[in-house]
């Protein structure tokens, strides 16, 4: 039989505007956004072969005398209406950024710039400026972009020009302010009008801008150009920069490997991936130290993480937790990159045949080549984390005391007695637990639902008229694409659904152990009677999940210890056997009560032995003296504390905040030293104070 031969007669793509909402909400965020405006600026300069040091670029956030907030990225560059309809005005090309020319630029898929004007603002547009003539071209209110009415070409004067585009001349440089003039050079300013989550003011624009210092996609370029920040026309920041990380001590030096030629993942089935060839050069690891931990919760925290670089700029980025390191808390002084061995050169990441780059740049694409380059990177961080431990653990030899694990025992045993009273009295309930999590993020293995798009639990229970949280699982891409849009309901109007509509971010993504990215959906829902009963559903196309809710008089808790378990650090063996050696030594630097991310759901608090108060007393006082059983106990009622900020914070979110916090702690403090008082008074306060026999 004759093989039938069918040709195809091509044609222009057909797509519906609501395809650029699923794609490009991941760009909502104004971090994210900001880097991507950074990165058009200098491969704008770079098109220019303008070096670094001459590269200026401006942030403007303007929030007085407008209708709505305005935020303005200005660089001294400009396009012309050719550039527009050649680069500008195209979707996904990865050479769009290049405008023709053979250079390396930082741009990626031609996306993220014109996505986070598209999406995070209510209008945005380019004013730019080249040759003499002004271009106006943006994004109108419902998402299609075009020039501005009779702003297309028009002459101008360049101080006219600036006077336009509202650029404050005295705030250019003299030396680009001549190339203006004489015509070298132009501008653009990137403005967005009304953006996204921010309201009339800018109330969040100082941690913003840290943020922006630490991300993954700027923070490399605002080590180089100069990036001034504006704030209703004043000067809020000459040159936004990151701060320089000192090193600890006898880890000065970063620690360079080069990925093997080959990699092989673990499991049953053995599948080797090469990472490097004759076009694509091996990769290399780099890992620094920082003299201080990268914690949670800290400034420079974010930067915990391990970037992976491609020819130019960041192609994703992952926190150490995300990639399963262990060897926290000494692991926690670690961070690093990932990239070429060379200037010039491009990893295998990048190989059009196996291309790993995702679109917004976020985490690269998951696959047997992703998933063993993760792994690798997981064992060097934790063998860098091994040596920090060995070195810490030398030197408390150095300071060993004879500690007794009994004064602990005595004050856990008091603990155990009265904590659940002084939680229940406070709050209507048993200890809550609520420092735990279980998606991930602090520590617990992922796993991948059961049919790609699921609840975790088949069933939960809630309390009357308390926040609960549902937590649903989707694999991504396979089961569902980031900026996905699912809907959830509820079969009684008793138990009702804050929100009914969530959308896929990669916010939401954790990896399981062999690399399959889950999105963690919290979906928060309230039951106003108790005995109520009802089926919360998840939809989204054909896929299709349950869980069944009840709203419960009392949730019992049973995750879990029915209390923390407090102990020591150098003294203590380590209950999750995850400490090398069995104990785990903490440093003057770490926390004074500490949790390891594993911790959190196991429940275990550490007091850290070391830390500067604790090393103090050693000096002054005996193991055995008041001073050490004070210090003990003040650790318990932190952790008291700790434990009751998460249990407001899980049982009345709404009015979770600095006043509310204030006064639990302050009853948290008084009800804890008045069942010390009475049960603890000869530990406290007799010198003499010794333990039963």
């Amino acid at each position: 039989m004759t093989k039938r031969v069918i040709t195809i007669e091509e044609t222009e793509h057909i797509v519906d505007d609501h395809f650029f909402d699923v794609v490009g909400n991941e760009f909502k965020d104004h971090v994210k956004g900001l880097a991507e405006w950074l990165k058009n600026s200098v491969d704008a300069y770079n098109r220019k072969g303008t070096p670094s040091n001459e590269q200026y670029i401006q942030l403007k956030f303007i929030d007085e005398e407008m209708q709505e907030p305005v935020i303005e990225c200005v660089d001294f560059i400009g396009i012309t209406e050719h550039n527009i309809e050649d680069a500008l005005k195209r979707w996904g090309d990865p050479m769009a950024a290049k405008h023709g020319k053979k250079i390396k630029t930082y741009g990626g898929h031609g996306n993220g710039g014109k996505f986070y004007m598209r999406q995070a603002f209510d209008t945005a547009r380019f004013i730019t400026y080249k040759n003499g003539l002004l271009n106006v071209f943006g994004f109108s209110e419902g998402g299609r972009y075009g020039y501005a009415k009779g702003l297309k070409n028009v002459k101008m004067d360049p101080a006219v020009a600036l006077k336009f585009a509202n650029v404050d001349p005295s705030a250019i440089p003299q030396s680009v302010k001549n190339e203006i003039i004489s015509g070298q050079t132009g501008f653009t300013v990137v403005l967005g009008e009304a953006p996204f989550g921010v309201g009339k003011k800018f109330k969040r624009l100082t941690k913003d801008l840290e943020r922006l210092k630490n991300h993954p996609q700027s923070r490399r370029i605002l080590e180089r150009a100069n990036v001034a920040v504006y704030y209703n026309g004043n000067i809020l920041d000459a040159r936004l920069k990151p701060e320089a990380l000192p090193p600890l001590e006898r880890f000065e030096e970063p620690r360079v490997i080069i990925v093997p030629e080959t990699l092989t993942l673990p499991g049953a089935e053995k599948v080797t991936v090469e990472m490097g060839n004759a076009k694509y050069p091996q990769g290399k690891l780099t890992l620094r130290t920082s003299a201080e931990p990268l914690a949670q919760g800290v400034k420079p925290g974010e930067l915990n993480r391990v970037d992976i670089l491609g020819e130019i700029g960041a192609i994703g980025s992952y926190q150490l937790f995300e990639m399963n390191v262990t060897g926290f808390p000494h692991a926690a002084f670690i961070y690093g990159e990932f990239g070429p061995a060379h200037d010039g050169e491009a990893t295998i990441l990048e190989n059009p045949e196996n291309d790993c780059v995702s679109n917004d740049r976020a985490k690269l694409v998951v696959n047997d080549t992703t998933r063993a380059l993760i792994a690798w990177i997981a064992l060097e961080v934790d063998k860098l984390a091994t040596d920090i431990a060995a070195l810490e653990k030398e030197k408390q030899k150095l300071q060993q005391k004879d500690i007794t694990l009994k004064f602990n025992d005595v004050l856990n045993e008091w603990k155990n007695k009265h904590m659940r009273k002084i939680m229940s009295d406070l709050f209507g309930g048993g200890t809550g637990g609520g420092s735990g999590g279980d998606d991930g993020s602090s520590g617990t293995e992922v796993t991948e639902p059961v049919n790609g798009f699921d609840f975790k639990y088949p069933k939960e229970e809630i309390e009357p008229n308390t926040p609960g949280k549902l937590t649903l699982k989707i694999n991504v891409p396979q089961a569902l694409p980031l900026g996905a849009i699912i809907n959830f309901s509820s079969s009684s109007d008793k138990i009702s659904i804050e929100d009914k509509k969530i959308a896929i971010k990669s916010d939401f993504l954790k990896a399981t152990p062999n690399g399959q990215q889950v999105g963690f959906i919290n979906l928060i829902i309230v039951g106003l009677e108790a005995g109520t009963k009802a089926i919360i559903t998840a939809s989204a196309g054909k896929l299709s999940a349950t869980t069944e809710v009840t709203v419960v008089a009392e949730k019992d808790k049973k995750s879990g210890s029915a209390f923390p378990k407090v102990l020591l650090s150098g003294q203590n063996t380590d209950p999750l056997g995850l400490a090398a050696g069995g104990i785990l030594y903490l440093s003057e630097r770490d926390p004074v009560v500490y949790q390891r991310p594993q911790d959190f759901g196991a429940n275990i608090f550490w007091i850290n032995t070391t830390s500067p108060m604790a090393s103090k007393i050693y000096e002054r006082f005996t193991p055995e003296s008041v001073q050490w059983r004070n210090f003990l106990f003040e650790r318990y009622v932190d952790i008291f504390v700790k434990e009751a900020i998460y249990e407001l914070e899980r049982k009345d979110f709404e009015n979770f905040n600095a006043g509310t916090v204030d006064q639990k702690i302050a009853e948290v403090v008084r009800r804890t030293h008045q069942s010390a008082k009475d049960d603890l008074e000869q530990f406290l306060f007799d010198e003499s104070y010794e333990i039963k026999r």
